[in-house]
């Protein structure tokens, strides 16, 4: 029993590592990309991510378990479902901002973990963890202050109504979160318990870019975007590798480990963090002053994601005795 423990004690803390270093390389992201989006359009941008980090990853899972590790282990079909899950968040996403107001999609995102919850229900027949719901009033409460300070800040007097009304795509911001939810599940169902978070994260990234580029198309058929931007400056080829590099492919494995590790329920908390993560990076890099409101919000935010992983130390404590 004591063994037992001390594997589940190990991997609590490889998830809960995981699931942090995904959470803070995200945050970086959302400056990053706010940053990128003033030389690249939505649509175009993904792919131009998604190309360098399987560059990336490729050669790291190549250097570390060999070139055949590049090829698939299972259906390509497999591959290309995994993949358009992948693809299918980023388009619905983008396309679900482009449609409504961003404190809109800012409050829709805090739900993550009933979203989550829901999508891991149907998918899986799981039962919620001990402790979900109250670790989830905590997460929705702190992210409720931390966006409605954001929100009184930024939006004076009568606009902020106007911000939080229905704009058309607020049901396309909540399925693409159901779309990655989705994507994390099947990664691990699909691939044998062996195969590494690595190159799960390679094939599926990899996979995503024919079905980046085939909805990138159709938005430039369509004039929702105009013709891509093929000489940017140096400052932002910068900024788009840095974005690559760690909050595509590196924040995509650490995700993913910690899914293995903890499961999606946590992961749906964690979620929440991201734009915690967001402030103190905005804070420190780009001079960004964060409200007195998301600093507590943040904090209470953080009190759920404990809440949960204290809910389930205590369990993994019970149950031997048992």
């Amino acid at each position: 029993m004591s063994a037992l423990v001390a594997t589940t004690r190990r991997a609590a803390l490889i998830g809960t590592g995981s699931y942090l270093a995904a959470s803070v390389l995200w945050g970086l992201n959302l400056p990053l990309t706010a940053a990128l989006l003033e030389h690249f359009d939505p649509f175009w941008i993904s792919p131009l991510r998604y190309a360098v980090a399987t560059l990336l990853l490729g050669a790291l899972l190549a250097a570390s378990l060999g070139v055949p590790q590049l090829r698939s282990p299972i259906p390509l079909w497999r591959v290309a479902v995994l993949s358009l899950c992948v693809a299918g968040f980023l388009v619905l996403y983008n396309l679900g901002l482009h449609r409504t107001h961003p404190m809109t999609v800012a409050a829709l995102s805090a739900g993550s973990p009933v979203y989550v919850a829901v999508v891991s229900r149907l998918m899986t027949g799981a039962r919620l963890e001990r402790g979900f719901w109250a670790a989830t009033a905590l997460t929705l409460i702190g992210a409720g202050i931390a966006i409605g300070g954001r929100a009184q800040a930024g939006i004076p007097g009568t606009a902020l109504a106007t911000a939080f009304s229905p704009r058309g795509g607020e049901v396309l911001v909540v399925l693409a979160i159901c779309s990655w939810t989705a994507y994390s599940i099947l990664a691990q169902r699909w691939f044998a318990p062996e195969t590494t978070q690595l190159r799960r994260t390679y094939l599926t990234t990899f996979g995503a870019m024919p079905w980046l580029l085939l909805f990138w198309a159709g938005a430039w058929a369509t004039g929702l975007v105009g013709p891509p931007n093929l000489h940017p400056a140096p400052l932002p080829v910068i900024q788009l590798l840095v974005a690559a590099v760690f909050c595509t492919a590196l924040a995509t494995v650490a995700w993913n480990t910690g899914v293995n590790r903890l499961g999606i329920q946590t992961g749906g908390l964690w979620q929440n963090m991201v734009p915690v993560f967001a402030v103190l990076i905005s804070l420190l890099f780009f001079g960004v002053q964060p409200l007195a409101e998301q600093w507590i919000g943040g904090a209470v935010v953080l009190a759920g994601v404990l809440t949960m992983q204290w809910q389930r130390a205590r369990t993994a404590r019970i149950a031997p005795a048992e």
